[in-house]
């Protein structure tokens, strides 16, 4: 008999390969709260679309995520909307639902529209992307998994590892707020070595670090609080976890640094690409409709060093001898120029330590409570004005 806590009968997704860089990337678009045609976030829904499709749809990304509360009833008309609005959408898409789409007492419409299977997992290269049904319950008795979703996670994270793949995890929510299977959700995410859960939820964007797992949200789209709309990109390079916020508004190209680790989101000091030392690389992705044609790299305000493009794809890599600059931290900049000689710029804050010896900094017991604050250069204005969690009232 097989035990209901390490087993489950949910199938899986699929495969879907990654290019030679072995960088997994997604796009974001943040809690839709869709109602009606004539709705500012519907509108902006659409023109977010066109903006990825442009710059993001030729292999930029590996997919596309909506993180629940797609539908702000749940209803078959708001769902019949987005769904016009995603068959245009150029990326694959996947999904999960949260706590809106359960108020007309299903998930029928958005099996139908948006993903017939929940939960479901994607094997992505080294990772294993794992998406996860909040409302597993189907009522409006709040976030929770019930036994059998409990099960299957355990089973999909101890055959990542079999599998020499690192997890990757999309819930609409923080894991503290699972209710009852919080607790066992927690210690699954941290036995199993799971990098990130990606989320929505809180309608502000926000990363938190507990020392072995990063949690990362994206504000909503559909009912903000805080700047401009738009939506986030985060990767996967070998292990490091790199994640910014790209404003509708904003021009492009857009890079990010996707190696070493920025120190805020430091979670593994054994991998020198997390503390740094010895030579290493630094990798940057860029993307741009008209495609980079140089990329700079500096550290600690120096001078700027040509950057290699990695064959044909639009990764970028200089060798950082880290062992040349004393032990701490280090600003490293990376600036891409595209075709038209519009510029981009990334900066991450990496530190390094030769012998290796790391002093975490305090931790709190939980997820949100170790959030790393406000970091304006990804798109973390630290406002905090959503009305979830950590969210301050009106």
């Amino acid at each position: 008999m097989q035990d209901p806590i390490t087993s489950g009968s949910y199938s899986n997704s699929g495969v879907l390969p990654l290019d030679e860089s072995n960088i997994l990337s997604w796009v974001h678009f943040g809690d839709l709260h869709i109602t009606h045609e004539e709705g500012q976030n519907y509108r902006d829904f659409l023109l977010l679309i066109n903006d990825a499709n442009q710059h993001l749809g030729k292999g930029g990304v590996n997919f596309a995520f909506l993180p629940g509360d797609n539908a702000e009833n749940g209803t078959e008309a708001q769902y019949q909307l987005i769904s016009r609005a995603i068959a245009g959408l150029r990326i694959p898409l996947h999904a999960i639902p949260g706590d809106h789409d359960i108020q007309s007492g299903s998930l029928e419409s958005f099996r139908s529209h948006l993903c017939p299977e929940i939960p479901t997992s994607l094997k992505v290269g080294p990772y294993r992307c794992i998406f996860l049904n909040a409302v597993d319950s189907e009522s409006a008795k709040g976030f929770g998994f019930q036994r059998e979703q409990l099960a299957w996670l355990a089973g999909e994270l101890r055959n990542a590892i079999l599998s020499d793949q690192r997890p990757v995890v999309f819930l609409h929510n923080y894991p503290s707020e699972l209710g009852d299977s919080a607790a066992t959700v927690r210690k699954l995410l941290h036995e199993h070595h799971v990098l990130l859960v990606e989320m929505g939820h809180t309608h502000y964007n926000e990363i938190a670090n507990d020392g072995r797992v990063l949690y990362a949200a994206t504000r909503s789209t559909g009912q903000i609080e805080e700047g401009a709309v738009g939506f986030s990109i985060t990767n996967v390079d070998d292990g490091v976890v790199s994640w910014k916020f790209k404003a509708l508004e904003r021009r492009w190209p857009f890079v990010m640094i996707t190696s070493p680790a920025d120190s805020r989101l430091l979670t593994d000091p054994a991998d020198p690409n997390h503390l740094a030392r010895g030579a290493l690389e630094v990798r940057a992705k860029a993307w741009s409709g008209k495609g980079e044609v140089r990329a700079l790299c500096r550290v600690d305000g120096g001078p700027w060093r040509t950057m290699f493009a990695h064959g044909s794809l639009p990764i970028w890599k200089w060798e950082w001898d880290s062992q040349r600059y004393d032990d701490g931290p280090h600003s490293i900049n990376v600036r891409v120029q595209d075709s038209s000689g519009a510029f981009a710029e990334d900066v991450i804050t990496a530190l390094s330590n030769q012998s290796g010896r790391y002093i975490p900094p305090s931790r709190f017991h939980g997820d949100d409570v170790n959030a790393i604050g406000a970091y304006p250069e990804k798109g973390i204005l630290g406002t905090q004005l959503g009305p979830n969690k950590n969210g301050r009232p009106w």
